[in-house]
């Protein structure tokens, strides 16, 4: 049984009550992840990365509002990818059994971070990762 995606949450709605269209858009993706990893042969994501990912996709947006790319992995994660466009990217993978790695290709080179347990993110590490992309300079 898949775990049901939420189209909105209180805090990812703006002050209209809307949620903004990247948010939108990224959870619809993630909406559709099982179908896709279907499609792909990949395995069918578990119902704890699939909800692991809804809630730390609200959370980054949060930090960082940009459009998201969520899509499943051939190892059954579901990853959310923050590219800026200038060579430069935050990912981060929901693993199948509730940890988390999150990968960081900044202008400082490569770095990441591994989790046992998602529900410690977000943290400083993706935090100041999300922020470095915002300056989008070389």
């Amino acid at each position: 049984m898949q775990a049901k995606i939420q189209s909105a949450s209180k805090d990812s709605v703006d002050a209209n009550g809307r949620m903004p269209t990247e948010l939108s858009d990224a959870l619809a993706d993630l909406r559709e992840a099982s179908d896709e990893a279907r499609e792909e042969g990949f395995p069918a994501p578990s119902d704890l990365a699939l909800s692991s990912a809804e809630r730390l996709l609200k959370a980054m947006y949060g930090i960082s509002p940009c459009r998201f790319e969520v899509y499943p992995t051939p190892d059954g994660e579901i990853a959310i990818d923050a590219p800026n466009g200038n060579g430069q990217s935050v990912l981060l993978l929901c693993e199948p059994e509730g940890g988390a790695l999150c990968l960081a290709n900044l202008r400082g080179g490569h770095t990441h971070r591994s989790y046992p347990n998602a529900d410690t993110l977000p943290d400083s590490f993706l935090r100041k990762s999300l922020a470095a992309l915002e300056n989008k300079e070389d």
